[in-house]
């Protein structure tokens, strides 16, 4: 698939290597990618097209290095390189393909960052379970009986500094991840504006750090949420548990001449 797509490329296009390059290293690195593609060495092609595009910093090649990061795997690097070929405003009959790929990879990113929220979310449940039941272990008391309007009260679960902390923090790290993102894509869009090719991979650098790390901060950030809702659950089910279990409590003790023998919850 990547080999038709490159192809097709080329011929919208309407050149071959030495029609799309001018300089005879750039031809020389452009016909060496087209050999590694066919032999499906995704890795030298990249970084053949890469060597070409450094050379000369054509659009066009934009694209099947894309094409190539794509089947390595390198989907955070391939959505930067189609966009660029896309900010080109190259053939539409192109366009659209990168565009559908760019698409493609950007939901595999989203489907990654997502599935690494779960997964944290659920280890700060399991933390806070395990936490819970070694609170809520029962333990025998003896507790004297209290007027109704003594009754104690159980603080609101919005109240719980465990849960605020968690919902917080996580709020903050989905803000500073969100603001990496777009700074990567500003960085990204200044990436081929720039005179020199070490101003070029500077930017381009640049670019994947922030992006990166606005993605690992979003992902932090919501299983952060994830966990301070479920923290406020079990807050409010242990209140209602605390709730049933005095309004028991009052009714045993009177039974056994004013001293009950309860649970500590």
């Amino acid at each position: 698939m990547v080999l038709s797509l490159a192809s097709l490329m080329l011929s919208l296009a309407f050149a071959g290597p030495g029609q799309l390059l001018s300089n005879p290293e750039a031809q020389a690195k452009l016909r060496e990618a087209q050999a590694a593609f066919e032999a499906e060495d995704f890795q030298a092609a990249a970084a053949a097209v890469e060597a070409a595009y450094i050379i000369e910093p054509e659009p066009m090649l934009l694209y099947p290095w894309a094409q190539a990061e794509r089947s390595l795997g390198n989907c955070s690097a391939a959505v930067e390189l189609y966009q660029q070929f896309l900010d080109s405003d190259p053939a539409e009959e192109v366009a659209t393909i990168a565009r559908d790929n760019r698409d493609t990879c950007q939901e595999q990113l989203d489907e990654d960052a997502a599935a690494a929220a779960a997964a944290e979310a659920e280890i700060i449940e399991d933390e806070i379970i395990e936490d819970d039941v070694i609170e809520d272990e029962p333990a025998p008391v003896v507790a004297s009986v209290t007027p109704k309007d003594d009754e104690p009260k159980a603080k609101a679960w919005y109240t719980d500094p465990v849960g605020g902390a968690l919902v917080g923090v996580g709020v903050v790290g989905v803000g500073v991840g969100a603001g990496l993102m777009g700074a990567g894509s500003g960085a990204a869009r200044k990436a081929g504006d720039q005179g020199t090719h070490n101003g070029y991979l500077g930017e381009r650098d640049r670019a994947t750090g922030l992006r990166n790390g606005g993605a690992i901060a979003l992902s932090i950030g919501g299983a952060l949420i994830v966990g301070g809702v479920v923290r406020y659950l079990l807050v409010a089910k242990k209140n209602k548990s605390q709730a049933t279990a005095w309004h028991v409590a009052p009714g045993l003790s009177r039974r056994w001449s004013g001293v009950s023998i309860g649970r500590r919850f």
